[in-house]
């Protein structure tokens, strides 16, 4: 116990208390303001970008993305396209004509 009291008085004199002034607390600020780097504010900014960047992709996830596959592209089948397909162009009844051709110019 002898040596922790020694060790401790030696640590008090080489550390002398500093004298009470108007300047201290400015002074401490000053110090500190002085050892901080820009690398934290940097961080935070990062990390804000990062957290908005994943609530933007979820909210795409939930809102965009299901609107999106909502098109009639994407619930049809390929019946279902050609069958649309045939009913708005009427020109595929060309093989009805063509055989009637044939049928016309057969000889009986």
């Amino acid at each position: 116990m002898d040596d922790l009291e020694k060790l401790f008085s030696e640590y008090r004199e080489s550390l002398p208390d500093p004298e009470p002034s108007a300047a201290f607390t400015p002074g401490v600020w000053r110090r500190i303001e002085a050892r901080r780097s820009p690398i934290p504010f940097l961080r935070r900014t990062a990390e804000a970008f990062v957290a908005l960047a994943a609530v933007f992709t979820l909210l795409i996830g939930t809102f965009l993305i299901p609107r999106i596959q909502n098109a009639s592209v994407y619930t049809a089948n390929y019946i279902d396209v050609l069958a649309a397909e045939h009913n708005n162009n009427e020109t595929l009844d060309f093989p009805e004509t063509a055989r009637a051709d044939v049928n016309e110019a057969a000889p009986r």
